[in-house]
């Protein structure tokens, strides 16, 4: 049996497909090297993932995909906490900006896009990455992401650019007021998940013109800052995966008529693409 997973810094998306080609998903909390030292990763896999599995010692073949295992270091440590595990497996672990690509483009070119809560892209050329626009996090640069487009609805509302309607619903379906809304920025810990937790009242009012304009903007510099770079990206497709381009695809897909770019297709996980192309 084959065992993908699609890793994130909050949530790892998991497939098993059996000697039947047959699917089971499941989920677990992500597992960002980064964010966790070697003992606590094998035990948080231990507690979490065992659990969805009939029998580990089945899996003879395991794919991590994951955010933070860009360097060999990191894809060595996952490597090192899975091992264990699957005793009987032979054990690939990636970024998770090359299984994107993967999941998008399988061995065909083309330009990969990550718009959830965060955002990148590369150039892949079917085989390998070729070329990669730095994301710079939330901090910096990270346009086109879901924190991005709540920091920007935020700073909007909180400026008084919103118009009045959009304002009231703001306060009442959070019900907060100016002083707690910066309360919950500077003095609470990860502002940026609350304001990546704001994309669901921009999805629920992006009718609202204003709602629509702070969306479409934060994707046209996506677009003009990350994609327009790449080399012969007006000739190549251009693919998405994440929340935020599958929930806003109709204003991405302005974006990109606007900009004169192929538009290729938009999985919501990438694990539905990694899946395709591990089943064959």
């Amino acid at each position: 049996m084959k065992l993908i997973a699609d890793s994130g810094s909050t949530k790892t998306s998991w497939a098993i497909i059996d000697k039947q080609n047959k699917v089971h998903y499941f989920s677990t909390r992500g597992h960002n090297p980064y964010y966790y030292g070697d003992e606590e990763l094998s035990e948080i896999l231990q507690k979490e993932l065992l659990p969805n599995l009939p029998d580990p010692t089945k899996i003879d073949e395991l794919f991590f995909y994951g955010s933070g295992c860009s360097s060999t270091t990191n894809c060595a440590r996952v490597e090192n906490a899975l091992q264990p595990l699957f005793i009987n497996a032979t054990i690939r672990v990636s970024h998770d900006l090359y299984g994107a690509a993967l999941a998008l483009f399988h061995h065909e070119k083309g330009i990969a896009c990550i718009l959830g809560t965060g955002s990148n892209s590369c150039r892949w050329d079917g085989q390998q990455i070729t070329d990669n626009v730095p994301s710079l996090g939330f901090l910096l640069a990270d346009e086109g992401s879901g924190t991005t487009i709540g920091k920007n609805l935020l700073t909007g509302l909180l400026k008084g650019e919103a118009d009045e309607e959009i304002t009231r619903a703001f306060y009442h379906d959070y019900q907060l007021t100016f002083e707690k809304t910066l309360d919950l920025i500077y003095k609470q810990p990860e502002p940026n998940r609350f304001m990546a937790s704001l994309t669901r009242f921009a999805l629920k009012h992006i009718e609202n013109a204003w709602c629509r304009r702070v969306v479409k903007n934060s994707l046209d510099d996506f677009i003009t800052l990350n994609v327009n770079l790449y080399e012969d990206h007006e000739f190549l497709p251009i693919a998405f995966t994440g929340s935020i381009a599958y929930h806003f695809k109709e204003v991405l897909q302005e974006v990109c008529r606007e900009h004169q770019l192929i538009m290729g297709i938009v999985l919501k996980d990438p694990i539905e693409g990694l899946v395709r192309y591990h089943q064959v």
